[in-house]
C-alpha cells in the first residue's frame, strides 16, 4: 500500500529553506523550490494541503490583498489542517515607540528591501497592514480558521490556527471590506470582496502591459 505524502507549504520563505516542505518565495534570488508570486493563486487543488507557515509575511500585502491572498492559504488547506502564521505586533510596537526613537520606528514599521544583508527583495520587503491579536484572530476567522493559541514572542505574534470548515469562494467574495479614509472622504464605506478583487486583477493586468518595455531599460550605474 502506498503511503500518500503530506504537503506542507512554506510560504514567503526566503533563503529559509525547511526540509520536508515545499518552500515557496516570490523572490528567485532566494532560491526557493519554488518561485511563485504569492499575489497569484497557489497552483494546489483545494483542500489539498496539510499544513501552512508563514512566518512575517501577511504584513506585506496590503488592507485588500491579503483578503485574496490569504483566501488561497485557505482554499488550498484540508479540513483539519494546521496553519502558522508569524506578524508583527503592532499595537506593541506603536507602544515602544519612544524606546526606539524615530529613526529606528520608522525602519521597523516599514520593513527591510535587503533580505538579511545581501538580497535585495524590492517592494515585497514593505510592511503594508498592521495586526494586533484581537484583529488578526478576526481576520483568519472569516476564512473557517480556528484560533487553537497566540503567542508574543518580543514584536511579534505568532498564531496556530485549525481549519475547520471550507469556506467557498462564493462566501468569500461577499465579504465586506470597511475603509475609513473612503467612508470620510469621496468614497464607500464598505466595498465587497468581489469588487476589490476584479479591480486588483485589473490593476496587475495594466501593470503586466507595461512591464516588458520598463525592464529593457538600463539600470542606472
Amino acid at each position: 500500500m502506498s503511503v500518500v505524502q503530506s504537503i506542507k507549504l512554506h510560504l514567503g520563505c526566503g533563503t529559509n529553506k525547511l526540509p520536508g516542505w515545499v518552500n515557496i518565495d516570490s523572490v528567485a534570488g532566494c532560491q526557493p523550490d519554488r518561485v511563485l508570486d504569492l499575489m497569484q493563486p497557489l497552483p494546489y487543488a483545494d483542500q489539498s494541503v496539510d499544513e501552512i507557515l508563514a512566518e512575517d509575511l501577511l504584513e506585506h500585502f496590503d488592507k485588500y490583498m491579503r483578503y485574496v491572498v490569504f483566501g488561497e492559504w485557505a482554499r488550498v488547506l484540508k479540513v483539519g489542517g494546521k496553519i502558522n502564521l508569524q506578524v508583527p505586533n503592532f499595537k506593541k510596537i506603536l507602544f515602544r515607540y519612544f524606546k526606539f526613537g524615530f529613526d529606528n520606528f520608522v525602519d521597523f514599521i516599514f520593513g527591510e528591501n535587503m533580505w538579511r544583508s545581501e538580497i535585495y527583495i524590492g517592494h515585497f520587503g514593505n510592511h503594508k497592514w498592521g495586526y494586533s491579536e484581537e484583529n488578526l484572530k478576526a481576520f483568519v476567522s472569516q476564512f473557517g480558521i480556528e484560533t487553537l493559541s497566540v503567542e508574543a514572542k518580543g514584536l511579534n505574534l505568532r498564531l496556530f490556527g485549525e481549519k475547520r470548515r471550507h469556506v467557498p469562494i462564493e462566501e468569500i467574495d461577499n465579504f465586506e471590506i470597511h475603509s475609513h479614509a473612503n467612508a470620510t472622504g469621496q468614497g464607500r464605506a464598505t466595498l465587497p470582496l468581489r469588487f476589490v478583487r476584479e479591480r486588483i486583477k485589473q490593476f496587475q493586468n495594466d501593470i503586466e502591459k507595461h512591464e516588458a518595455p520598463i525592464a529593457k531599460r538600463p539600470v542606472p550605474s
